[in-house]
């Protein structure tokens, strides 16, 4: 069996229904393509593109796309012609009717050197309503040779007559195994970094929550200490609120908690994943972890109160969350969490 999209991480069925499907001449003549950021969208769309137009497709024993013909050369390196991307242009929120137009005139007009045009819109539930109905028109009945992949974060906020006439594809996190082996695999930085410190490459892997982009951002030695250090202000935030609360363990975490709402948000996000690893491992020791990167640390922590007690305080931390998110002044939403009582 040939191996699919190889540069792919994980998406393992994913890649395998897809290679099928150009094989057998099923491919759909449109996909979206759906998945949280950094979670592969692109690099399938791109391995998409070069595996319908791979010279080696029929080739047995390479992989598909091989990306060493000619033609996945020029895919992979985004120049090819009859690969076209529909963006966002610059200082907008939206695709806009015009960006989508433009696609049906271009559709007329035959592959340069390809067998197929491919069209990646990305953002695509950012198009507006009506550059939806304009790409609604080509979608119906597009040329044999032309291919749509509408990248989105969410199907969901696609019209359901877009949806209705493309299959939606929904990438995976990568798993914390798959994302080391990847990240040492092909980045330097990675093998560098777990070599020297095993508990700085674990933190990554966990806080990259299997989007391959965060993690190779978080690779950079200024972002990872930004990221050690939130983590250790939601570790510190989630121990106080755990611990024996104490006038003074207060007054110090009072006086070390975000003044800006964002900060405040930010933290209160990272300590409900924390809180939520706690509950979980009250029912499963072996539960899987969003958090920590420790098992046995969040054990530990795990132990400090009773589940209930636990609950409460992630309930709260919902419930200060929320009141960020209408408004509420920064200073009180503060004092209500960490001092309910007063």
């Amino acid at each position: 069996m040939k191996a699919s999209m190889p540069q792919v991480v994980s998406n393992d069925a994913l890649r395998s229904r897809l290679c099928t499907d150009i094989l057998k001449g099923k491919l759909s003549h449109a996909y979206i393509i759906e998945g949280a950021a950094g979670t592969g969208k692109h690099l399938i769309a791109k391995n998409i593109a070069a595996a319908i137009s791979c010279i080696e497709k029929d080739s047995d024993g390479i992989p598909l796309p091989c990306l060493h013909c000619i033609n996945c050369r020029k895919i992979m390196s985004g120049i090819s012609p009859d690969v076209i991307y529909i963006k966002r242009e610059d200082g907008k929120a939206q695709i806009g009717v015009e960006s989508v137009r433009m696609i049906k005139t271009d559709v007329a007009i035959m592959p340069n050197d390809l067998d197929y045009k491919v069209y990646i819109v990305e953002e695509a539930d950012k198009m507006t309503v009506q550059a939806q109905n304009a790409l609604l028109l080509t979608l119906e009945e597009p040329p044999e040779y032309v291919v749509f992949l509408l990248l989105c974060d969410s199907a969901g906020l696609l019209l359901e007559t877009i949806r209705s006439r493309a299959p939606i594809l929904r990438t995976e996190p990568v798993k914390p195994c798959s994302m080391s082996e990847f990240l040492c695999s092909y980045e330097p930085a990675a093998a560098r970094l777990k070599a020297s410190s095993e508990k700085d490459f674990q933190e990554l892997i966990t806080a990259s929550g299997g989007s391959v982009g965060k993690a190779l951002g978080y690779l950079d030695p200024e972002k990872r200490a930004e990221l050690n250090l939130y983590r250790e202000s939601v570790r510190g935030f989630v121990n106080t609120m755990l611990g024996d609360r104490t006038g003074e363990a207060v007054t110090e975490l009072m006086e070390s908690m975000p003044q800006k709402r964002e900060e405040l948000q930010a933290l209160l996000d990272g300590a409900g994943l924390a809180l939520r690893d706690l509950l979980l491992l009250k029912k499963c020791e072996s539960a899987p972890l969003c958090f920590y990167s420790d098992r046995e640390e969040a054990l530990g922590v795990s132990d400090l109160r009773p589940a209930g007690y636990i609950l409460k305080i992630y309930e709260n931390c919902l419930s200060a969350g929320d009141a960020l998110l209408h408004n509420s002044n920064v200073r009180l939403t503060v004092t209500r969490l960490v001092c309910p009582g007063e």
